[in-house]
Parts: C-alpha cells; structure tokens; sequence
C-alpha cells in the first residue's frame, strides 16, 4: 500500500519521518495532489524552503479554507441548536427519508422558540439533518459576516453565492406535516482561491441531504450530487439580516402580529449572533497545529453557545 506521505527527506533523501506542518492535513483539490512532505532534521527542511514555500503556502491556504468551512457550518448549527422554532415530537428515518414530525401551528400563532429537542434522536447525521432542514438561505445572510471575516484572515479569495438542484442526494429531509421541498434550490458559496485555477464549494446546510462534507472541490460537488445551476454565481455581501429586511417588505408576511414577531425575533437573534463574530474572531482561529485548531473550534463552539443563551 502507498503510505499517505512519502518516507524520504524531500532536501537529502534520507529516511525521514518528520512532516511539514504547513503541507500536513490539507484537503486534495485533484486526486493526489494534497500529500505533504517530510525530512530528517530542521536543518533540511530550512535549506530546502526556497524550492518548497510556493506548494507549503498553497496547501496552507487549502487548510484554512477548510478550517473556516468547519467553524461556518458549526456556527450555523449551534445557533439553530439554541434557538429552534420547530416544535418538533418525532424523528424518524424511513424509505430513504428522515422525517421530521412537527406540531403544525396556526398561522395566527408564533412560532415555538427554544432548545433543539435533543431527546428525541442520538443519531448525530440525524440531528444536523434537522439543525439544517431548510436553513440554507438562513445560512447564507447569518454567516455573511463571519465568512468575510474569516477568509479576510486566513485565504485571498473570491466569493460568490449561487443556486443549485440537487439531482442525488444520500437522504431527503421532511418535515410532516408540510410541503415537499424536494424541487427547491440548494443555497452555497462558491469560493475561488486567488492565484490559483481552484474553485471550491462550501455547503454549510448540506447535512440536510446528508451530505458530510463541507468543502469540495466545484466540479467534484457537481458532478458526485448531479447538481444543475438555477443560477448564475452572484458577489457574496449577505448581512445577518438580509433575508429578513427583503420578508418585511412582503405583506403576505406581515399580515398579522405573529409574523412580524416571529420576524422581530429572528432579527435579534441574527444581531446578537453578529455580535459574538466581532468580538469573538480574532486573526489567529486557522492557525495552529491541528489538534490546535480543534481546542479553537470546540471553544468557539461553547461560547457560542453560551453567547446566544442570553438574548
């Protein structure tokens, strides 16, 4: 079997076991091209930087691209987990669909806000699938701010939101009793790496489909879930409440004093969100080694959460 990395100092040739942290961990854009390398000693990982740092600095950014599509995809769902407004009784998985039965409200009534009822499902692909049903637009505004800032810090890049049709999804999810939401389109960031011909989706909301993976190379993402366009990639510049701003200005909904509290609501939870990001994302989140980098995101995550429990 090849071994995951190669064994000789790229600088001597000699055995060598010592990889280069900046290579290590970084996704594949192209089958194969990912694999760091390694050395025997400092020494020879400094004499031979001149003819390493371009690659080293290539994969670097793959890595930090990789890590803020994990911290945007927790974020989105440990907000919904503080804050759901489903009132959910019953998860179920059956013919190839996660069923998500709600208690259905009247329209006359606010929506019912609280915790993510987490007793009712120990299955962790289950949970996120329900975090995340429907929440692609609620990810695309929320996340605005956040995103930018991360990859302002961490990769030059383009960024560019688009629609798609998910023609082979792993699961559907549906929610029971409500309407088959099976046609709509799947919201995502396209992200172009400067200086390079790499293009990258990151689909935070993508669980709902049972998608594990947050960021994919563009065609491969096409070409594995049969995606289709429904429209043409458009500059990113979403704020927390972006969506929301467009909902009040439909009167269908704002024709009662439960939907523009349910609106009102929402806008203070997006705010405090944003202001959780401003205070609490410094330059340094993609840095590290990767266990590092996973005590950074697991403490993001909890004061996240503690954050969003005191609107």
């Amino acid at each position: 079997m090849t071994p995951a990395y190669p064994t000789q100092c790229a600088n001597c040739g000699a055995d060598a076991t010592t990889r280069c942290a900046g290579c290590m961990d970084a996704p594949e854009y192209q089958p194969g091209d990912s694999v760091g390398i390694v050395y025997c000693n400092r020494d020879c990982q400094k004499g031979h930087w001149t003819q390493h740092k371009a690659h080293c600095r290539a994969l670097g950014q793959r890595k930090k691209l990789l890590r803020a599509a994990h911290i945007l995809k927790a974020s989105l769902l440990t907000y919904r987990e503080v804050d759901f407004d489903i009132d959910l009784t019953k998860i179920e998985f059956q013919d190839g669909i996660l069923r998500l039965y709600q208690n259905q409200r009247a329209i006359t009534a606010r929506s019912k806000r609280g915790p993510f009822p987490a007793h009712l499902t120990a299955n962790i692909e289950y949970k996120e699938a329900a975090l995340a049903n429907n929440q692609c637009t609620t990810a695309m505004a929320l996340l605005g701010r956040l995103t930018r800032k991360l990859l302002k810090v961490g990769v030059a890049s383009t960024i560019e939101e688009l629609d798609l049709h998910i023609g082979k999804p792993r699961t559907r999810t549906k929610l029971v009793p409500g309407p088959d939401a099976s046609d709509c389109p799947h919201t995502v960031l396209k992200v172009g790496r400067l200086f390079s011909n790499e293009a990258w989706i990151v689909d935070t909301a993508g669980c709902q489909y049972g998608f594990r993976e947050v960021l994919i190379p563009w065609e491969k993402y096409l070409a594995d879930k049969s995606c289709r366009t429904v429209s043409d990639p458009a500059t990113y510049d979403a704020t927390e409440t972006k969506d929301l701003d467009y909902f009040a200005t439909l009167p269908i909904l704002n024709r009662i004093r439960a939907q523009r509290e349910d609106i009102k609501l929402e806008r203070q939870a997006r705010l405090h969100f944003a202001g959780f990001v401003n205070t609490h994302v410094g330059g340094d989140i993609l840095d590290g080694s990767a266990a590092e980098f996973k005590g950074k995101l697991d403490g993001f995550v909890q004061g996240l959460k503690l954050h969003m429990r005191k609107i």
